[in-house]
């Protein structure tokens, strides 16, 4: 080998080429032990040097793993949960959903979320525990909606009042004092981004009818059983099914006072979530199940610790 240029392999770098990093690393506004660590470093021989930076990004990489260790943990964000609450309130509201209770209408929330991200941050899905957060979250959203649903129900028929011993208890209303099928709608709507549709009252007309058979614990899942029922009977056809709808609308202004209902057209929010809904509905019926699958179950019900059905105003 050439000693000459062996001599210029192994020698610190040149007075010019140090003076040139010097200036460069003030323009960078290193501090002063910084810049003495680097004077130090264009002295050394190229094998130090070598031996020095391979050190630094072992210990860079070591910093790097204690900041992503000290990263706060994933909580749900009140942004998300605004998110969250909006829709959950628009799936309940649905005319387009199959079942209140079960883990369905918290799926519906779920696929909306996954479609949008709002504040999901990305990945989070392959974290199963940051996602059973989010399901947390979406259950409680569905408790605060039936909650709020049973209270609204329940004062279109009933108010409270001290019987003679002092207690309060539940006092039903003369039908002449029932809110009428429209201001019930708006009692429910009120507050949310949906509209008073045809198709939402009559959800809403069963919705009460069930409610005043049974106000209790089982009010939701007797709902879900009376829609059940009603799919049965309308047997896949939707022009049989809508007539059901208009017939307990009926029945409703009947029994709740009569009033004409401007209807109008579902919002983007709303028609979002019936988009949604039927979508999954397609994909549910489109796969294939074993015929003892087990149905939906309340025993087996994610959300049954959600119940958003103790008896209203006890």
């Amino acid at each position: 080998m050439n000693p000459l240029i062996a001599l210029n392999v192994s020698r610190p770098a040149t007075r010019n080429a140090a003076t040139v990093v010097k200036n460069f690393a003030k323009k960078q506004k290193l501090r002063g032990e910084q810049l003495t660590q680097l004077d130090n470093f264009l002295n050394d021989t190229p094998t130090v040097r070598e031996g020095k930076i391979f050190t630094l990004l072992l210990s860079l990489q070591n910093d790097v793993g204690n900041i992503i260790v000290a990263a706060l943990a994933f909580s749900v964000s009140p942004e998300l949960k605004t998110n969250i609450q909006s829709y959950a309130v628009a799936v309940l509201l649905s005319p387009k959903l199959a079942q209140y209770r079960g883990d369905l209408p918290v799926q519906h929330v779920m696929n909306i979320l996954k479609k949008h991200r709002f504040d999901m941050p990305p990945g989070i899905e392959n974290n199963p525990a940051d996602m059973q957060k989010i399901t947390s979250a979406i259950q409680d959203a569905f408790t605060q909606s039936r909650s709020s649903c049973k209270k609204k129900l329940f004062a279109s028929v009933r108010v409270m009042r001290v019987n003679e011993s002092g207690a309060k208890v539940p006092f039903d209303l003369d039908p002449t004092q029932h809110q009428n099928l429209f201001a019930l709608a708006q009692a429910l709507v009120d507050g949310t981004k949906c509209r008073i549709t045809n198709a939402l009252c009559g959800r809403i007309a069963p919705m009460r009818d069930v409610y005043l058979q049974n106000s209790g614990t089982a009010f939701w899942t007797d709902l879900d059983r009376a829609l059940g029922v009603m799919r049965t009977v309308a047997n896949g056809n939707e022009d049989s099914r809508d007539a059901m709808f208009e017939e307990l609308i009926l029945a409703d202004k009947a029994l709740h006072g009569a009033v004409d209902i401007t209807y109008r057209v579902a919002n983007d929010v709303q028609q979002e979530v019936d988009d949604l809904i039927d979508a999954a509905s397609a994909d549910a019926a489109s796969t294939p199940t074993s015929s003892d699958e087990p149905g939906p179950s309340i025993a087996n019900d994610p959300t049954e610790r959600h119940d958003g059905d103790q008896d209203d105003m006890s």
